[in-house]
């Protein structure tokens, strides 16, 4: 009874109404406050004397220098539903003084364009903090300086911090964080030659990745079970740098030697020692955007070539078990063709946008973040993140932002679950930006902040999968992403068109001639897929490019040689033509010899011939060929694959037919028929004529 008359007081007392509540959260002043940390995050509310502690950073940004500045702690209302906690967020409510013994003087200047860290402590009890209810209390921390000992103080900065108590302990929100390790392809066709060096830095002390995998330590370190998200093409490439063979990677016009293969190692080797703390899950190789990608027109498989395999073995058996099959799209949004294939590549759960699912996503409180999701193809889970969440984790783990601040938002985010429905456990899905560059103290914290609580605890994904029952949120949102933010259509475009003719060309060589000829296509392929490029418009394009132009080369190294002479004489109907392929490939190619008339052109066939051609060697062949026409012509030599795949340009020939064939010799036979006919009437009417003439001569 105690604990609600006080909840009650402290409501009316911080009632926007009161006169007491004047000051408002949103003052434009001169003088930024940025939290640095609160000890304890989510305090105690059963222990009214435990020390709450706020240590943060009073800039003046303005010309003016204070004699004396004081910091102090001011409440709004408490806040008990989701709704009244996002439209804190979005604007910060008005507040008031919690008493004027809060303030802390802190008895020296504030001089202009200067920082000073101040620390204010203070506790949960009814005449200071007031935690005297269950909810997320939004508190602004209030600077207030005077410009000379005669003027009063007067408000100059503050900033809102979110603060969660529970005076009670409520079933559990139970968090899955998921932490990537991506990267964009660093690589086309070739294995061992890289596009450029950058990979060397990321993975070497203080680049991206390191800090990235730091902060992966650092959870496993305090027993957080995390699901590691690896794209394989990352691995293989670390896994090719630190090989024996070692790489290179193009420096301007030059292919260098690379030396980030001992970088390379050390990271794979963290990674491994992780195996037995965190989860493993795999992106397709290269992390393609599976939207783009089907939409395209393109397969999507999660299966890797076996050389890939063994090369990232060494890493990924280190994980004791690896039973998700997670797809992950970029964006946390599928088409229907998306969905499909990622179940029919075997996807058992995906990680979507609640966008995508916006079924639920206005309920109170929000619900679990496992949802059924049914296709065509099968059935899958969705893990559902939430917009305003995923928001507030990128600006606690911005590199270089303090994350404080953020971190009590986050936990205010979540801890609002609980506060409005605590009788029920909640399951919620975290994950950081795609590409996380972050400090990784501030993300380990951030992390530890999510699951370290008396009203949170951490679950992993293959636990919440098995758990956590899952909440309808509604149908597929098949337009919840543009296609206009995915990968570049005109770029996927020419990747399918380099997938076809790869097909035709390795249709024309033997197995082992394909792998040595045409071994690098395969990933080549899936890297021009990667979800990387739909930031990196201009490296996408480069690398498709780069792939069209490599099979192009391929496909006219093989070709029909053009005739030194510009005419062919056939003698008889039958007369074969003689056409010249050279093949400049390593690896001996079967092709198509046919030979075609010109529009309007009769009289002339050639069926095709299939002819096997040595690597480097350049063969004339024999094409048989039938006319029934005299006089000259042209026709078209045309040299394919056996699926009609064009090798090198065509070349027309000039013939010059002097055989009587059939057609001929008939035509011939029957206007000479028609000119001895002609002849014999004409003889005949002369003769009538003639006796005609006579008579008359007789009569006369």
């Amino acid at each position: 009874m105690l604990v609600l008359l006080l909840g009650a007081f402290s409501t009316l007392l911080l009632s926007p109404s009161s006169p007491a509540a004047a000051a408002t959260s949103s003052s434009a002043g001169p003088v930024t406050v940025t939290l640095d940390s609160m000890t304890p995050r989510s305090p105690d509310a059963t222990d009214l004397t435990a020390p709450v502690k706020f240590t943060a950073t009073i800039t003046n940004t303005g010309d003016t220098d204070y004699t004396d500045f004081a910091v102090g702690l001011e409440r709004g209302a408490d806040l008990h539903t989701q709704s009244a906690l996002d439209a804190a967020i979005a604007d910060p409510p008005p507040t008031t003084n919690l008493a004027s013994s809060n303030d802390q003087d802190q008895r020296k200047p504030l001089l202009a364009h200067t920082s000073i860290v101040v620390t204010y402590v203070t506790d949960a009890s009814a005449q200071k903090m007031c935690l005297c209810v269950e909810s997320v209390y939004p508190y602004a921390l209030v600077v207030q300086a005077e410009t000379s000992p005669d003027d009063g103080f007067a408000e100059v900065g503050r900033t809102q911090i979110l603060v969660p108590a529970l005076l009670q302990k409520p079933q559990p929100v139970q968090v899955s964080w998921v932490w990537p390790l991506i990267d964009r392809p660093h690589r086309t066709i070739s294995d061992t030659v890289f596009t450029d060096d950058l990979l060397k830095a990321s993975v070497s002390p203080g680049g991206r990745l390191y800090r990235a995998l730091q902060a992966a330590e650092l959870v496993a370190a305090a027993k957080i079970r995390m699901t590691l998200v690896v794209d394989p093409e990352l691995l293989d490439s670390l896994a090719v740098m630190a090989s024996k063979q070692g790489y290179e990677y193009h420096s301007g016009s030059r292919v260098v030697v690379g030396t980030g293969g001992p970088a390379a190692q050390a990271w794979l080797d963290r990674l491994a020692a992780l195996g037995p703390s965190e989860d493993l899950a795999l992106t397709g190789y290269g992390d393609p955007d599976i939207n783009a990608a089907t939409r395209a027109g393109l397969s999507y498989s999660t299966a890797l070539d076996p050389q890939v395999q063994a090369r990232i073995a060494p890493v990924t058996s280190k994980f004791s078990y690896n039973p998700i099959s997670l797809t992950w799209p970029a964006g946390g949004a599928l088409t229907s063709k998306g969905l499909d294939a990622a179940i029919s590549a075997g996807s058992s759960a995906v990680i979507l946008s609640d966008a995508a699912l916006s079924g639920q996503n206005q309920a109170e409180p929000r619900p679990n973040a496992l949802s059924p999701l049914p296709s065509a193809s099968g059935q899958a889970l969705a893990l559902v993140t939430d917009t305003s969440i995923e928001k507030t984790i990128t600006a606690a783990m911005t590199l270089g932002a303090s994350p404080a601040m953020a971190q009590q938002t986050l936990i205010s985010q979540l801890a609002i679950r609980a506060v409005s429905q605590p009788d029920a456990s909640h399951f919620v899905m975290l994950t950081p930006p795609r590409y996380v560059d972050t400090d990784p103290a501030a993300a380990a914290a951030t992390v530890l902040a999510t699951v370290r609580n008396t009203w949170s605890t951490s679950l992993s994904i293959n636990q919440a999968l098995l758990a956590v029952t899952p909440v309808d949120r509604g149908p597929l949102q098949t337009s919840a992403e543009s296609a206009a933010d995915e990968v570049n259509a005109t770029q996927l475009s020419i990747a399918l068109s380099v997938q076809q003719k790869v097909a035709s060309l390795r249709e024309a060589v033997s197995c082992s001639a394909a792998a040595a000829l045409l071994g690098g296509f395969n990933t080549g392929l899936l890297r021009t897929q990667s979800s990387a490029w739909r930031v990196d418009r201009a490296g996408g394009a480069a690398i498709a490019t780069e792939l069209n132009n490599s099979i192009d080369a391929k496909l006219s190294a093989v070709s029909l040689v053009k005739p030194a002479e510009g005419t062919y004489s056939l003698s008889s109907d039958n007369s074969p033509l003689l056409v010249t392929v050279q093949n400049k490939l390593s690896q001996d190619v079967t092709v198509r010899v046919a030979v075609t008339a010109g529009v309007g052109v009769i009289g002339f066939s050639s069926p095709p011939l299939t002819e096997t051609i040595s690597a480097g060697d350049k063969r004339t062949i024999s094409v048989p060929a039938h006319v029934d026409r005299l006089g000259q012509f042209k026709v078209t030599a045309t040299l394919t694959t056996l699926d009609g795949q064009q090798l090198g340009p065509a070349i027309q020939l000039n013939l010059r037919s002097t055989s009587l064939g059939g057609i001929t010799k008939v035509i011939t036979i029957v206007a000479a028929a028609v000119l001895i006919a002609a002849l014999v009437r004409r003889a005949f009417k002369r003769v009538r004529l003639a006796r005609a003439g006579r008579a008359v001569g007789r009569h006369a």
